[in-house]
């Protein structure tokens, strides 16, 4: 571990004092940047007042710039295949596509766009570090493994893909993005070495305090936030696979329990809106925490939805041959939940709606 006791508590405390900084200068950095979220310009947004896109800059710029420094003070030891380039272009990868979303935020980039230009850098960097990419596919339970060979690269390049589309489809009230990528870094870091630890503790403090600014709607993460986020956290989650099947590695079953109910809701969504003969990146308000807000409240909706996220994991967690039933938890559940608030979908004559950032 390259960071002793100490120094770890310092980093921790240092991530959260920086992104506290950051969270409190929200609305001059929004607009000296252009990054605000008007409801005005909004035909069915679901807030009132203007609220800074800054979210993500505040989250993911502390660990990395931390992570950084300690690099160089330290020297890289061991880590993404054992060399500095790899953790240089991991953060520059993550920052590029922080800087995609922010620039959607501002100008509104076309889906068609922002999807070829996240695709050809997706494929690239797996391509080029191939510690990042599925090398094969894996059922411990089933005694199951298939090797991709050279479509490596490009199944994790789609892989990484649907779950960035899947979590910017899942930014549409406060708190939630912010509380999945808690569980999910908290998760991955029993699953990396314990040098990758740290920097997934430095951003669980800082989506905690990001999370107190943005559930008060102070401040939303945008699409620079949700970009970045599933950037960092798709591409360790990919890294830790690499390391199964030996000790501590997350098996295919696992990883995809990991990340199963945006997942499952990305997939319906798509499938509704092209049999209604829509484009699947048409914005709506019927994505699962539409539903359970219309059901319940969202005061009652985040940890519901929270805990359909959070209970597949720990059945998937709980033994290496524990993926498969814990996908077949996340199924039940959101075919449940799905069931429950079908009384609460949209009604679609009332025509799209964006529900992004509330």
């Amino acid at each position: 571990m390259p960071l002793p006791d100490a120094s770890f508590l310092a980093y921790l405390t240092a991530a959260g004092l920086l992104t506290l900084i950051l969270c409190r200068r929200a609305p001059v950095i929004g607009a000296r940047l252009g990054l605000i979220d008007d409801p005005r310009a909004k035909a069915h947004s679901l807030h009132e007042r203007s609220t800074p896109l800054v979210g993500g800059i505040a989250v993911i710029l502390p660990s990395l710039l931390l992570t950084g420094a300690d690099a160089m003070l330290r020297g890289f030891s061991g880590g993404w295949d054992s060399a500095p380039t790899a953790a240089a272009g991991f953060s520059l990868l993550v920052v590029t596509l922080m800087l995609l979303g922010a620039l959607d935020d501002r100008v509104h980039l076309s889906a068609r766009l922002r999807l070829a230009v996240t695709a050809t850098m997706f494929t690239l960097f797996t391509y080029l570090y191939p510690a990042f990419s599925v090398a094969s596919l894996a059922a411990p339970g089933f005694g199951v493994s298939v090797s991709l060979g050279y479509m490596a690269a490009p199944f994790s390049a789609l892989c990484l893909l649907a779950f960035t589309n899947a979590v910017n489809m899942a930014d549409g009230r406060n708190g939630l993005v912010i509380g999945l990528s808690l569980i999910w870094c908290l998760t991955l870091s029993l699953y990396v070495p314990t040098h990758l630890q740290v920097p997934l503790y430095g951003v669980a403090v800082s989506l905690l305090v990001t999370g107190y600014y943005n559930l008060r709607g102070k401040l939303f993460l945008g699409d620079g936030g949700t970009y970045g986020l599933a950037a960092l956290i798709g591409l360790t989650g990919l890294y830790a696979h690499g390391l199964s099947p030996q000790p501590g590695g997350i098996s295919s079953t696992q990883l995809a329990a990991l990340f199963a109910i945006p997942g499952l809701d990305m997939f319906r969504l798509i499938a509704e809106r092209s049999e209604r003969g829509a484009s699947p990146f048409t914005s709506d308000h019927d994505h699962l925490h539409h539903r359970l807000d219309r059901y319940i409240g969202w005061r009652a909706g985040l940890p519901v939805y929270l805990a359909l996220a959070g209970g597949p994991i720990l059945v998937a967690c709980s033994a290496p041959d524990m993926g498969t039933p814990g996908l077949i938890a996340a199924a039940v559940l959101y075919g449940a939940a799905w069931l429950v608030t079908r009384r609460h979908r949209q009604q679609w004559g009332d025509g799209p709606a964006d529900g992004k950032g509330t």
